[in-house]
């Protein structure tokens, strides 16, 4: 049965590399203001990469989850396992950003700039997000714990470096798109593979359980059988 430890030792490239990361945006927030900082990464835009982000944002969205897993278990049975792993993966890092974001209140980027009179526009903020839930990015906690799953899944540095690039592109995209400021993604990004690493712990576990209620039913089913048969000298077995 895996355990995070386990996990940590298979799959460390992953999660050395996130690590790595996470220290240095904590740094980035520190240097520069939540304002300073949004505006910095936002500082080129063109139309292009207003559409190609606007397409693959979608990625980390619920639905693809479902989708990718649906396709799995439709074309790919002997990774069901997988598919099972990434719906658990998204409900419990969902459940969780959802409960982070009605405790915490946190204003959208558009809603930002505009309750602290900031003169800042971007033509992103007539379609972004408004509102005070901003805090973590739904989005990024999703598409990291697609990343975390298949990462570890598949126990590939091709597969982790190619995992990490996805959960990057989605979180950036909600900076770009100004649904959200990089804490947001952050804190959706630690959800996302905190929750996805527990949930394979949890399959396992569960798995685990289930097979050894199964044999233990088994042999109670079976234990009859290997008794002498009555009124005879003939035994089973």
């Amino acid at each position: 049965m895996d355990t995070l430890l386990t996990l940590l030792y298979k799959n460390s490239l992953f999660y050395k590399i996130n690590l790595l990361l996470t220290i240095t945006i904590a740094v980035f927030l520190c240097v520069l203001s939540r304002t300073e900082g949004f505006i910095f990464l936002n500082s080129f835009h063109t139309k292009n990469l207003k559409i190609f982000f606007q397409n693959i944002t979608f990625l980390g969205d619920g639905m693809f989850t479902f989708l990718v897993s649906l396709v799995i278990l439709v074309f790919f049975k002997k990774h069901k396992k997988l598919a099972l792993l990434l719906v658990l993966a998204y409900l419990v890092s969902g459940i969780f950003s959802q409960i982070f974001k009605t405790i915490i209140t946190a204003p959208r980027p558009s809603v930002y700039f505009a309750v602290h009179k900031y003169k800042f526009y971007l033509d992103t903020f007539v379609n972004s997000r408004v509102g005070f839930r901003s805090f973590p990015s739904g989005h990024s906690a999703s598409a990291f714990a697609m990343a975390t799953i298949f990462s570890t899944y598949f126990t590939s540095k091709r597969v982790s470096v190619f995992s990490l690039g996805f959960g990057l592109l989605i979180g950036y995209s909600r900076i770009y798109l100004a649904h959200h400021f990089l804490i947001d993604v952050l804190g959706g990004a630690i959800i996302g593979i905190l929750f996805a690493s527990l949930s394979i712990v949890w399959y396992e576990a569960i798995s685990l359980k289930i097979i050894k209620t199964v044999i233990k039913q088994s042999r109670l089913i079976l234990k009859p059988w290997g008794t002498t048969f009555p009124n005879s000298s003939i035994t089973n077995g």
